[in-house]
């Protein structure tokens, strides 16, 4: 089974100074709704509903899809438990994300899947 993560690099709107912030989603194990939710409004240049929110395509500065074969909490604590035992080091999923070892940047196939099966408005009518 593979592990799908998705993470949104925004611009945070909620104060005067221009800061940028991450929505993580980890270990999706099923796409489709994310297709509908996040991926194709992104691959139209349209608005991502989320839950909790609402973003304007153009305050989205960067996405990636990570693929796994491990949820992302296992992979971290299995790097953590090969740190030495005195070091302070906490590991993230930045970190397992980085590792080609455990994780597959997935983020150029799935566009190029999207661009790849695109309906044309005039092919509908």
């Amino acid at each position: 089974m593979s592990y799908y993560h998705i993470i949104l690099e925004v611009n945070d709107h909620i104060s005067t100074i221009e800061q940028t912030r991450d929505i993580e989603i980890f270990d999706i194990t099923e796409l489709q709704p994310y297709l509908h939710s996040i991926l194709l409004p992104y691959f139209n240049e349209q608005q991502i509903e989320l839950e909790d929110e609402n973003i304007e395509f153009e305050d989205i500065l960067h996405i990636e899809i990570k693929q796994t074969l491990l949820p992302i909490q296992h992979l971290i604590e299995e790097e953590q438990k090969q740190l030495p035992s005195d070091t302070d080091v906490t590991i993230t999923a930045y970190e397992i994300f980085n590792d080609r070892d455990h994780t597959q940047d997935v983020t150029a196939v799935i566009l190029d899947l999207l661009e790849a099966v695109k309906i044309d408005q005039t092919d509908i009518e």
